[in-house]
């Protein structure tokens, strides 16, 4: 009989943004982008002949735990080099794209079994808060961030 090896797990990676101190793993999820590659049809012969067309990345999606440690305003800030409300206009997407890391781990927690290199990232939407006296719910802030290339290394 087979002997199967253990999955991988779902809960064993992080994320690491060079430029901003923080610590990986406060992120409690994240879905990876999807990549999706335009079907063009030609029609030299009786039939169509497929072609790739343009790339077409999605969004990443994370989610932060909100710490009682202080104030953490990354996020606002670097929101806010993009479109400031206030001010009005923002930074060039040269000046606000970011590239960061998203690493899955072996069952060691050290290990890397894969790496995705997320470039040209900025946060394009934040969720409103969810507050509930009822609730013994960990507060979680949802990031949806606009991704230009996503390479698995």
């Amino acid at each position: 009989m087979a002997k199967v090896k253990n999955p991988r797990k779902k809960f064993l990676w992080q994320i690491i943004f060079p430029k901003h101190p923080i610590n990986p793993y406060l992120f409690q999820s994240v879905t990876l982008p999807e990549i999706t590659i335009e079907q063009v049809a030609h029609g030299d012969i009786n039939r169509d002949v497929k072609t790739g067309g343009r790339v077409s990345v999605g969004n990443l999606t994370a989610s932060k735990l909100e710490t009682t440690s202080g104030s953490d305003t990354w996020l606002q800030d670097w929101i806010n080099s993009v479109q400031d409300m206030i001010l009005g206009g923002g930074l060039t997407p040269t000046q606000y794209w970011e590239t960061f890391i998203v690493n899955e781990l072996a069952e060691d927690g050290v290990s890397i079994l894969n790496t995705w290199e997320v470039s040209e990232a900025w946060p394009c939407r934040v969720n409103g808060q969810e507050l509930d006296r009822m609730s013994s719910d960990n507060t979680l802030e949802t990031i949806e961030f606009s991704v230009g290339t996503v390479l698995k290394l």
